[in-house]
């Protein structure tokens, strides 16, 4: 799920490349902590440490060896997809979430990659090998989709263009990566199943449980139908997301975050655009949501572009359409039907899709800033996809 929280890592050791140095390697967390840490602090965080690499041991020979009876063999495939894209993959024992795919840094510092592509695993994560498997294949997915979905980088934390979707574009594609992301993960889980039976358990208080996509997929003719049917059955749980709020459907839950981490970036783009710039608003056409939607394995979303329900929010909340109102009214944004595609957008800046996202992977920071109203990218509100609950918010 979304929640902006700002998360850097001082340097690029990883987990998953670098196991037996992992006692050696300093977390985000203990990079940035101003205190010196209690000789009892440092040893429970190496012990963790330990106990995240040899779960990750685990999930990795549990990963290897998923079949699917349609596919063969998904778990290698799926495996050496990530393993290619993503920067680093650690732990942060600060981390409120079990795990959050981190994708832009605003504004990066000079030289630094505004794509910042890692995942980051919470204590949380450490219960147990099967939390840990489910946490994992959710950002895995996440970091497979900012691969090669333009519309995930038209993005106003991404420092590498001046091209972003609308605020209510910004809700749609959020509920779409997620669906996306706990579609998949729930059918990598459900594989992982004939290794570790436990993992139904210990996912059931998932958006979609293991055991439901199980009973999904029984029912379905093929295995994209169960995608999408599941994708559906997802977005409508039921729970209360926020301390104190009344219980909703967590795809309100996704829109609140979206709206909050949308309004707050604006501000910074907004305030810091030089002489002759401007911001250029698109919405998302059906070929965007399947972009996202192939992350790995069939398409989440079917097939046809053309299909209207992948553009629409479905029971957008009459308080959160008044937000999106109040935010376009605040910026002049046009309204959503009158503005161009992303596509559009491409063709009148003289881009392609691959050439969008290919820039935005490679832009660093420039070496001089003149914009004044610029924060530090340590204060600035980042994007973050998590596994979890927001701080302060009962787990689901």
């Amino acid at each position: 799920m979304v929640e902006p929280v700002k998360k850097e890592p001082a340097e690029d050791t990883e987990l998953r490349d670098g196991k037996n140095a992992a006692s050696d390697a300093p977390c985000a967390s203990e990079a940035a902590a101003p205190a010196e840490k209690s000789p009892e602090d440092i040893a429970r965080e190496e012990q963790q440490r330990a106990q995240m690499v040899q779960q990750l041991t685990t999930v990795d020979g549990w990963m290897e060896r998923l079949h699917d009876p349609a596919l063969g063999g998904v778990g290698l495939a799926f495996l050496k997809a990530a393993g290619s894209v993503l920067k680093r993959e650690d732990i942060d024992f600060q981390m409120k979430p079990s795990a959050g795919y981190h994708s832009f840094i605003y504004p990066p510092k000079p030289g630094q990659d505004s794509f910042s592509n890692y995942v980051l695993y919470g204590a949380e994560a450490l219960e147990n090998a099967e939390r840990l498997m489910g946490a994992r294949t959710h950002e895995f997915v996440h970091a497979l989709q900012y691969q090669t979905a333009a519309a995930l980088h038209a993005d106003p934390f991404n420092a590498a263009t001046n091209i972003m979707v609308s605020p209510y574009d910004y809700l749609l594609r959020k509920e779409r990566l997620e669906q996306d992301a706990y579609v998949k993960g729930a059918w990598l889980c459900a594989l992982a199943a004939a290794d570790a039976p436990d993992i139904v358990k210990v996912m059931e208080s998932s958006p979609l449980p293991v055991s439901t996509f199980q009973n999904i997929r029984a029912q379905s003719a093929d295995l994209t139908d169960a995608f999408e049917k599941a994708a559906r059955d997802c977005r409508n749980l039921l729970g209360v997301w926020t301390k104190d709020a009344e219980k909703t459907v967590i795809a309100d839950e996704w829109h609140a975050r979206a709206i909050d981490e949308y309004e707050r970036m604006m501000k910074y783009r907004h305030d810091n655009l030089q002489a002759g710039e401007a911001l250029t608003f698109v919405r998302m056409d059906g070929a965007d949501i399947l972009e996202i939607g192939a992350s790995f394995g069939p398409n989440t979303f079917g097939a046809d572009a053309h299909n209207k329900s992948l553009t629409e929010i479905e029971n957008l909340s009459p308080a959160h359409a008044q937000k999106i109102a109040e935010i376009e009214k605040k910026y002049g944004i046009t309204p959503r039907d009158n503005l161009p595609t992303l596509s559009e957008a491409f063709a009148a800046a003289g881009t392609t899709r691959a050439d969008f996202i290919a820039h935005s992977k490679a832009y660093k920071g420039a070496a001089a800033s003149a914009e004044k109203n610029t924060p530090a990218n340590d204060t600035a509100p980042a994007q973050q996809q998590n596994t979890g609950p927001r701080p302060g918010a009962p787990a689901p």
